[in-house]
């Protein structure tokens, strides 16, 4: 039978802390799937406590607090994840979805331009690039990255793809 200081070794050793840390994440998002907002953010913080060193982590606790429009918060998670890890996608995607709401196009298109580097078949970092460079001026640009978010769309039988042909043809009245 082990002793107490073998089972701390073996603990250390094969990452129960790790582990742990991915039971609460697991259930931060089962929380999340079930529209369980304040459980959600509890498990991702407790998961944060056990692993803090796990940019995913951050990174999802950012989205959360994004999607209840806690701007503040969530941009304090998103960069703590990329203090830990530059190309973490969700992060730089949400970094980018506030600049975007705040009007930042370059530092929008800087975060998007990180996120799609991390994932390149993301969707909606490509209607994301399209919609900053209309609003940049460049229509053929916004056209190249609308068709191919509406691709991506397609791929993934998602029916925005319909959205993608509405900005299509405005970009394409606007060349």
């Amino acid at each position: 039978m082990p002793t107490s200081i073998d089972l701390t070794a073996l603990k250390r050793r094969f990452g129960v802390a790790r582990y742990q840390a991915d039971e609460r994440y697991r259930a931060a998002l089962n929380a999340h799937g079930e529209r369980d907002r304040k459980t959600a953010l509890n498990e991702i913080e407790a998961s944060i406590a056990l692993l803090p060193s796990h940019a995913e982590y951050h990174a999802t606790q950012g989205f959360l607090l994004l999607l209840g429009k806690d701007h503040v918060p969530a941009k304090e998670a998103f960069l703590r994840a990329l203090a830990l890890h530059p190309y973490e996608m969700l992060a730089n995607y949400g970094l980018g979805a506030i600049a975007y709401r705040d009007k930042d196009w370059k530092r929008a298109a800087a975060c998007f331009t990180n996120a799609l580097a991390a994932q390149p078949e993301r969707a909606e970092t490509h209607y994301y690039l399209a919609m900053i460079n209309h609003r940049l001026g460049d229509n053929q640009a916004a056209l190249d990255w609308m068709k191919s978010a509406e691709t991506l769309f397609v791929k993934e039988e998602d029916r925005r793809e319909n959205h993608c042909q509405a900005w299509i043809r405005e970009f394409e009245r606007l060349i």
